[in-house]
């Protein structure tokens, strides 16, 4: 998805990529999608460990992470976000919450993650994987900082964009492949999961 629909007025307009949005933009999504759902039912469906380390890629206001957090006591949880408002937002939301002095917000696209090589276990793409700009590069980038035996979690509130086959194609050259396909929903929320992990 190229870009999101808002109300401006009485009408809506359909704003630039990510990429391009400002402060205003992060701010209306923030308000209207920050808290979403989809992020709360898809932690609940992961058994997470204390000592895990995290990297939440477009990671919002660090919903999925505050989620998280009183899980991973004991590990390192990182949101990384490309916009520099909704990084200021994240780390706001993050300081106000019980567990955020664990969460570390920082800038960046899923193209260029800044995260060293072979840290994470476990990488999030909740709701940003139609966001990324190149998604060669984005998943070549997760497979970099994941550990071995590390996953992707990529988690979508009204399924993948495009086909499924292409979804498959697009994990293929990182060396990707699904383990695990779930549909999540709550009351009218509902949201498709796929965890992935390095084809062995």
């Amino acid at each position: 998805m190229d870009g999101v629909c808002r109300r401006v007025g009485s009408t809506f307009a359909i704003l630039r990529p990510m990429t391009e949005w400002t402060d205003e933009t992060a701010e209306w999504y923030a308000s209207k999608y920050g808290e979403y759902p989809t992020n709360r039912l898809a932690i609940a469906a992961l058994a997470l460990d204390p000592e895990a380390i995290i990297v939440d890629i477009g990671c919002g206001t660090g919903a999925a992470l505050r989620q998280a957090a009183p899980q991973v006591t004991q590990g390192r949880l990182i949101g990384i976000d490309p916009i520099d408002r909704m990084v200021e937002i994240a780390r706001e939301r993050c300081r106000a919450h019980p567990h955020g002095a664990r969460i570390e917000i920082r800038q960046g696209p899923a193209e260029a993650l800044p995260v060293e090589d072979g840290v994470a276990d476990l990488v999030l793409a909740f709701d940003s994987y139609d966001h990324w700009n190149d998604t060669a590069a984005g998943f070549a980038e997760v497979r970099r900082i994941l550990r071995p035996q590390g996953r992707l979690v990529v988690v979508k509130d009204g399924g993948i964009p495009g086909d499924r086959a292409g979804f498959i194609a697009a994990l293929a050259p990182a060396g990707f492949e699904i383990r695990e396909e779930r549909q999540l929903s709550e009351d009218d929320v509902s949201c498709m999961m796929w965890v992935c992990e390095v084809a062995r």
